[in-house]
């Protein structure tokens, strides 16, 4: 027992000699060498390393040669370390900092990403459950940043991507408004049945989620006794028995476009 405690002792000091000795180690370096280590760790896949040099390089030394790009890296390698809400302050602060640069359009998208990212839940990956069922602010965020960098960016390389993102997006909302729609059903609220469904109709007119909400809504109009409605219903319902809806799945981001030096 007294040797396990030697051990631990010994490894105890050795992590803290460690610790001071990287802490000094930035302290100490020009903003060359943090900058430098930054990126270099970044190239590693070592997120937490490079955060670490790169956030002493953006706050020891702001307005720097290297500031700009330093925090384009920053923003890239908090949302790889998973870190959401640092990602987002960084964006914030880099559209505050730079809002002529040519580069804005990587921070949007990677605004967009890191929307879509908080809206997805590993918890919910791992278990099987559908997103389409959960809270969707973050969701709508992040369409709304894609849906800016198309606008603004039409011909960024990150374009396409956005496009493909929004269709995913659009699709879940679309199913999220089926499931709280079938929700009223259970209960035989049926006005707020007819309600969410025209909503669907409105906002995403060709989603498979919103054909199959047509169903329920049919239903609604019948238990309301409204059968003009539900006439015109089922004419839509025919009108569209035919049509392929294209399955759209999530994209990840393994091929992830890591910010351009300058």
């Amino acid at each position: 027992m007294r040797k396990i405690k030697s051990f631990a002792l010994i490894a105890m000091t050795s992590l803290a000699i460690m610790a001071c000795s990287g802490k000094k180690e930035v302290e100490q370096s020009s903003v060359d060498e943090l900058y430098a280590k930054g990126s270099s760790a970044l190239q590693e896949g070592s997120y937490k390393e490079s955060i670490r040099y790169l956030n002493a390089t953006t706050e020891r030394f702001p307005g720097s040669t290297y500031q700009e790009q330093a925090m384009l890296d920053l923003i890239y390698a908090n949302y790889k370390a998973q870190d959401y809400t640092a990602t987002l302050v960084t964006v914030d602060n880099y559209l505050h900092q730079f809002p002529q640069s040519p580069n804005r359009d990587y921070a949007v998208y990677m605004a967009g990403l890191t929307n879509l990212a908080t809206a997805d839940n590993m918890v919910q990956d791992f278990f099987g459950i559908d997103r389409a069922t959960r809270e969707t602010t973050s969701m709508k965020t992040a369409f709304s940043n894609f849906q800016s960098l198309v606008s603004a960016f039409p011909n960024s390389p990150y374009s396409q991507d956005a496009v493909a993102r929004m269709a995913y997006i659009k699709d879940s909302l679309a199913r999220h408004e089926l499931e709280i729609a079938k929700f009223y059903a259970k209960r035989d609220a049926w006005v707020a049945v007819s309600n969410r469904v025209v909503g669907m109709l409105q906002q995403y007119p060709d989603a498979q989620a919103t054909y199959e909400g047509l169903f329920l809504m049919k239903e609604a109009y019948d238990r309301m006794g409204l059968q003009q409605l539900a006439d015109q219903t089922q004419k839509v319902i025919e009108a569209n028995k035919d049509k392929k809806f294209t399955e759209i799945k999530k994209l990840d981001d393994s091929d992830l476009i890591q910010p351009i030096k300058k």
